[in-house]
Formats: C-alpha cells, sequence, structure tokens
C-alpha cells in the first residue's frame, strides 16, 4: 500500500476498528497502524483475551515476552494523529484564571484582622481600631460572599461536583463564617455602640469576632486539602 493511501486515524476514531460486526482489527503501535485482521489470534477482536483491538500496543508490546517484529509481518495502514484539542466552554475558561483561590484570601485576610483590631480597641479605647474592624466585617461579608459563590462555581466545574468528605467539611465552615460574620454585621449597625458600652452584649459581640479567626483557619486548611489531594 503506498503512502498516499494511508490512513490517517486518532485514538479515538481508531477504536472503532475492533473487528467487530466484520470491522477490520487495526492496533497502533509507534504512530504506525496495523491491520492485524488475518490473524487467527485477533479474531475474537482481543489478542490472549488482553489486548483489545483499535488501541495503541506500544506499552504492551514493550512488556510483552515477543518482541515488536511480531507486528511487523502485518500491513502498515496509516498512522496516528493528534486529536484536535477540545474547545473549552466559557465557564472552563473562567476557571482557568482560579478565581476562587485569589479571592478567597481576601474574607481569610480580614476575619483575622478583625478581632486583633477589636482587642486592640479594648486596649486603647481608641475609636479608630473599632470603626476599622466593623468596615473589615462589611468587607468579610462581601468578598466572602463572592469567595463562596466562586468555591461553587469551582466545584461543579474543577470537581464535577463529587461529593466527598473534605468538600462537605470546607462548605460547612463556610456556612459557619457566613452566619457569624452576617450576624456581625447586622448587630454592629443596628447598635453602633455594641463594642464601645462595654455590656455583657459587648463581650458576645467581641466573642463573635474572635471566633472568625479558627474559622477561617480550619477554611484555608480544607482548602489546602482539596488543592493538594
Amino acid at each position: 500500500m503506498g503512502d498516499k493511501e494511508k490512513i490517517l486515524l486518532t485514538l479515538s476514531e481508531l477504536r472503532e476498528f475492533d473487528g467487530k460486526s466484520g470491522r477490520p482489527v487495526y492496533v497502533a503501535f509507534k504512530g504506525k497502524i496495523y491491520d492485524v485482521s488475518e490473524s487467527p489470534l485477533w479474531k475474537t477482536g482481543k489478542h490472549q483475551g488482553r489486548h483489545p483491538a483499535g488501541t495503541d500496543l506500544t506499552e504492551e508490546i514493550a512488556n510483552a515476552p515477543h518482541a515488536e517484529e511480531v507486528l511487523m509481518r502485518f500491513p502498515v495502514v496509516g498512522e496516528i494523529r493528534q486529536e484536535k484539542p477540545t474547545k473549552r466552554t466559557l465557564a472552563e475558561r473562567i476557571e482557568g484564571f482560579h478565581p476562587h483561590p485569589m479571592l478567597v484570601h481576601f474574607p481569610i485576610a480580614y476575619s483575622i484582622a478583625i478581632p486583633i483590631l477589636a482587642l486592640i480597641y479594648i486596649s486603647t479605647h481608641k475609636p479608630s481600631f473599632e470603626m476599622a474592624s466593623y468596615y473589615l466585617v462589611m468587607a468579610a461579608l462581601l468578598t466572602g460572599a463572592g469567595a463562596g459563590l466562586l468555591g461553587v462555581f469551582s466545584w461543579r466545574i474543577t470537581y464535577e461536583g463529587r461529593v466527598r468528605r473534605v468538600f462537605v467539611l470546607k462548605a460547612t465552615y463556610g456556612v459557619a463564617l457566613a452566619v457569624v460574620v452576617t450576624t456581625c454585621v447586622i448587630w454592629r449597625s443596628v447598635d453602633s455602640n455594641v463594642l464601645v458600652a462595654e455590656t455583657p452584649s459587648s463581650y458576645g459581640y467581641l466573642a463573635l469576632l474572635v471566633i472568625l479567626a479558627p474559622i477561617v483557619v480550619m477554611l484555608g486548611h480544607y482548602g489546602e486539602k482539596i488543592l493538594y489531594s
């Protein structure tokens, strides 16, 4: 068979030549496609019950007891060509920029700074520290909401919505963070003196601010497990 008559097949297209329903039996080796239809060992479409037809046998033959010369008895009918890259969807393109990891650092940093500023205010009674803590609570609410939505987006695109324990735990801490931050924003907005008054309610509010730090530490911990698992 001349070179002009040789066919070009991708590995996906090669699978169609499996010897079933009268189809020829093709196998690939080192980029070349061999027609082994005449071999009695390939009549069932599977050699010795192990090697299926329509596949690339380069690695299998390297580990087989016989040498590659066995294939040289059969005609070369074509060559393997590269698969065309699949076109990515818009969602996959967006996920390629890793928006969740970029945004999630903000609510984590804010949630650690919030209780520090509040405790500095308790020690110094300088209003600027209390005000800065409040502004960061609002920033944590906004960026945390965005990070949460992008986290769900990444989970659906990158991890195909698979339910695993680590995802459940991270989502649980994410919900806990949202509840605590929202409560703090509403509480401080309704009562601007909640921390200033130094009443039992003040210490309840302060406790909510302090608990933000361990929550985001656990969020970061499970985020790291997802990233490197």
